[in-house]
């Protein structure tokens, strides 16, 4: 049986993915040294996981447990709004609109989140735009990083879909570096009512 990595997530629309691209091609032109220790994160991999589910003997039983879950989800308006760090970790953050808007996210992780204990109250809706090496002084420049996308405001969308995606390690062959993400399925979230 194969061994596969599963996550659910949602995605970026692409003109959220371009505004945000272009605000850290501003970033990085104007500060070079945040290349030195930094590995980006290119635009095709952005995304707001909601629950990781790791290495899985049984995608379909995953897949049929995501569905079952996310079937009568709430859509949300979303905002790319501000950074902060994790350790190893650069992240630009997800604002949800309004209230009802947050109840709608929270709803989303604590329904997808495959374990129970850890909680909704952990949860910190991002983008993952960086990520450093310990040691590599990539902490350093992603503290400077996130300082300088602290006043980064998107526009809004509205997330309208959740994602079951399988993740790959990229090969040379494939031309690819790094994870490939394949969606295996996806769940149209209800409209907002009122």
């Amino acid at each position: 049986m194969t061994v596969v990595r599963l996550f659910s997530a949602i995605e970026l629309p692409e003109p959220t993915r371009s505004e945000l691209a272009g605000r850290l091609r501003e970033l990085r032109a104007g500060q070079p040294e945040l290349d030195t220790g930094l590995t980006w994160t290119p635009p095709h991999r952005w995304h707001i996981t909601l629950g990781f589910y790791g290495d899985r003997e049984h995608a379909d039983r995953r897949a049929t447990w995501f569905r079952r879950q996310a079937i009568g989800l709430a859509a949300a308006r979303l905002r790319l709004r501000g950074a902060g760090r994790f350790p190893g970790v650069l992240w630009v953050g997800v604002s949800p609109v309004s209230a009802q808007d947050a109840s709608a996210l929270r709803a989303m992780a604590g329904a997808l989140n495959a374990d129970a204990n850890a909680g909704v109250l952990d949860f910190t809706a991002h983008v993952t735009v960086a990520r450093w090496r310990r040691g590599s002084g990539g902490g350093e420049r992603g503290m400077l990083a996130a300082g300088s996308l602290a006043d980064f405001a998107g526009a809004p969308w509205t997330a309208g879909e959740v994602v079951l995606f399988r993740s790959d390690q990229g090969t040379p062959e494939q031309g690819r570096s790094g994870p490939v993400y394949t969606p295996l399925d996806r769940v149209t979230l209800a409209s907002k009512q009122g």
